[in-house]
């Protein structure tokens, strides 16, 4: 099991290492794109983007998941899997091009036809990356993945940033969307070779998560694209312009230190078969969740409005307590994001169906009378509600999956929030500073050294802590062996 776990933190550097540097380059783009297009023009490429995301998560293919678990995958396989990928990839940007035309009629945007039909050129690129990179995951090796993210990434910032230089509109906003996809997929093939070859002849091994997880895609796609889709049409262009760039920024946490985690811990999941060893690798999992992924998440809460007008300028200030609302539904859902990966290794698909199904059973009225009636406020209220719904179906779901305690479920988030207590007062503390203060070099730094001493606060009194309860096994333990990994003279292993 030890040797499962620090198999899986060095994966997971690597996965966090490679997210963060992407996000980083995200990151910079936001910053000149945001300075170089208005709101609107933001708004325009995220009404098409979010129909997008909506039809690949409907049509997601679990198939890196389904040959995960397999130990020795085939050729055979890989050719089934290719094929599955092409065909989805091919199927979402034919339905994109279809819808193209109605959407532009129905937001009353003439601007949408060609816009949509450029972005869905990215599914298809998307859709035909070398299945065979899956044997770097299986041998915990994400390094390959780290330098595809830094790669794609690299590509849509050049992409995206010269062509707004170019033609000063929002077309670079798309020509980076299809650029990303297009350098991973050809990389792909550098890293991990194979002739593509289409066969269908191992669907059998496929077939059964993929029912479950169509179910599932579809639902958490309308859980999540709804409000973006009926925004633009009870609010102003700027203020979904204004909501979606704070949705991007509310991701980055995630994205960064959240989701890169799932693929390593799905590789650690797959090698533990014990009830008693599950229940123990889950509560690790999500304590180190909480550990990661808080405290930066309460940073941007708390110090929004600075970091507005730093990253996207002073025009987008109306953007902060969008991004903090934002940034609570992400902390409350903290805890449901463990569950898939375990659930997926369990060929148990079905749970996490049942789980969308609870969220869109309450988010889908509650979005709709929100949005009609409150606008951009509504829509808020019902991510929050929708939530914690959700944390509250996770825990139900997983105490019958594997019979951990909802107790215990609850008890292993005890210790990274209290230790999240002295940062957040500091954070009070500073915070009417730091909105007084001009926008400039100043504000940049001050943000910055704050937010760092506030990160550094949490971790000094979260080791205390994990020191006061007897150093029990779990994310402290093995920053501390990387940290200090001679201990009387012997390698602490």
């Amino acid at each position: 099991m030890s040797s499962v776990s620090h198999r899986t933190a060095t994966a997971s550097i690597w996965t966090i290492s490679g997210k963060f540097l992407a996000r980083l380059l995200d990151f910079v783009s936001l910053l000149v794109l945001a300075r170089l297009l208005s709101p609107a023009d933001f708004g325009i490429v995220a009404i098409a983007t979010s129909v997008l995301v909506i039809v690949e998560a409907i049509l997601d293919l679990p198939l890196t998941q389904a040959l995960v678990r397999i130990p020795s995958p085939s050729e055979r396989m890989f050719a089934t899997a290719f094929t599955l990928s092409l065909m989805r990839g091919t199927a979402i940007s034919l339905l994109m091009i279809v819808v193209a035309w109605p959407m532009a009629l129905f937001y009353n945007d003439p601007r949408l036809f060609p816009l949509v039909a450029v972005i869905s050129i990215a599914p298809a690129m998307r859709s035909v990356i070398s299945p065979r990179m899956v044997l770097f995951m299986q041998r915990f090796d994400f390094r390959r993945e780290f330098a595809l993210d830094l790669l794609a990434k690299g590509a849509t910032l050049i992409f995206s940033v010269g062509v707004v230089l170019a033609t000063d509109s929002y077309w670079g906003l798309a020509i980076g969307a299809v650029a990303g996809p297009t350098t991973s997929t050809i990389v792909s093939y550098i890293f991990a070779p194979m002739r593509p070859r289409v066969s269908l002849s191992e669907w059998k091994h496929f077939q059964d998560m993929v029912g479950w997880n169509t179910v599932s895609q579809v639902l958490n796609s309308l859980n999540w694209q709804m409000d973006r889709l009926m925004l633009p049409r009870f609010t102003s262009l700027s203020t979904y312009g204004a909501f979606s760039v704070a949705d991007n920024l509310a991701g980055i946490p995630y994205q960064t230190f959240v989701g890169p985690l799932m693929r390593p811990l799905m590789a650690a999941f797959s090698n533990v078969a014990d009830r008693g060893q599950q229940i123990t690798a889950y509560l690790k999992a999500t304590n180190a969740i909480m550990v990661v992924a808080a405290p930066i998440l309460l940073v941007i809460i708390l110090l929004a409005e600075p970091i507005v007008r730093i990253v996207v300028g002073e025009k987008w200030i109306v953007a902060a307590p969008i991004l903090q609302w934002l940034c609570i539904v992400s902390l409350i859902g903290l805890p449901t994001t463990i569950m898939p990966s375990l659930v997926m290794v369990l060929d148990k698909t079905r749970y996490v169906a049942l789980r969308m199904f609870a969220e869109f059973a309450v988010r889908a009225p509650v979005t709709v009378v929100g949005v009609v009636m409150f606008g951009l406020e509504g829509a808020l209220a019902a991510r929050v509600i929708a939530a914690v719904v959700a944390y509250l179906v996770c825990l139900v779901i997983m105490q019958r999956l594997i019979g951990v305690s909802i107790g215990a479920q609850l008890f292993a988030f005890v210790r990274p929030l209290v230790a999240c207590v002295p940062m957040v007062g500091f954070l009070l503390l500073v915070q009417p500073v730091l909105v007084a203060m001009p926008l400039g070099l100043e504000l940049v730094v001050v943000v910055g050294f704050c937010s760092i001493g506030a990160l550094a606060l949490f971790w000094v009194f979260s080791l205390l802590l994990w020191q006061a309860v007897g150093r029990p096994d779990g994310l402290e333990a093995i920053i501390v062996r990387k940290i200090v990994p001679w201990r009387n003279g012997v390698v602490v292993s």
